[in-house]
């Protein structure tokens, strides 16, 4: 059965930990084999057009319109949010050892950008989406 899960939330949500824990494969742009958004975008359309998916893809998606773009690019089966509280956001971008000055400008622009007008529902934990079923792909993107 296909499935795709468009994992949304700010910076130090926990997405890509959360991602790697459902055994599915993980599209994330910060991960560093991607050359470029252009060789991301084209993974992403080819999975689109995979009947057989099994993947989770992390984006930020702040607001509804981005989530909706996203979702169609992938043929999202599931969209859900991922975030932290505030202080706890900014700990975790810190913690990173990165650009800790642009990763809490991210964050911060995230919060204030954030709109939940299209009903995105909380990741509730990869039992409560799957059960049991969950398991690996070793497709290569």
């Amino acid at each position: 059965m296909r499935t795709v899960v468009l994992l949304c939330g700010p910076p130090g949500a926990g997405k890509s930990t959360v991602a790697r824990k459902s055994g599915l494969t993980v599209f994330d742009r910060d991960d560093e084999h991607w050359l470029s958004e252009r060789h991301f975008t084209d993974a992403l359309k080819r999975l689109r057009e995979d009947p057989a998916a099994r993947a989770v893809v992390i984006r930020s998606g702040a607001t509804s319109s981005a989530r909706h773009r996203a979702a169609a690019m992938v043929g999202a089966t599931d969209t859900y949010m991922l975030t932290a509280p505030r202080d706890e956001l900014l700990q975790r971008v810190r913690d990173r050892g990165r650009n800790a000055m642009r990763e809490q400008a991210g964050v911060k622009q995230w919060l204030d950008s954030f709109d939940g007008h299209d009903g995105v529902r909380r990741f509730p934990g990869w039992p409560a989406v799957f059960g049991e079923g969950i398991g690996t792909t070793s497709r290569k993107w």
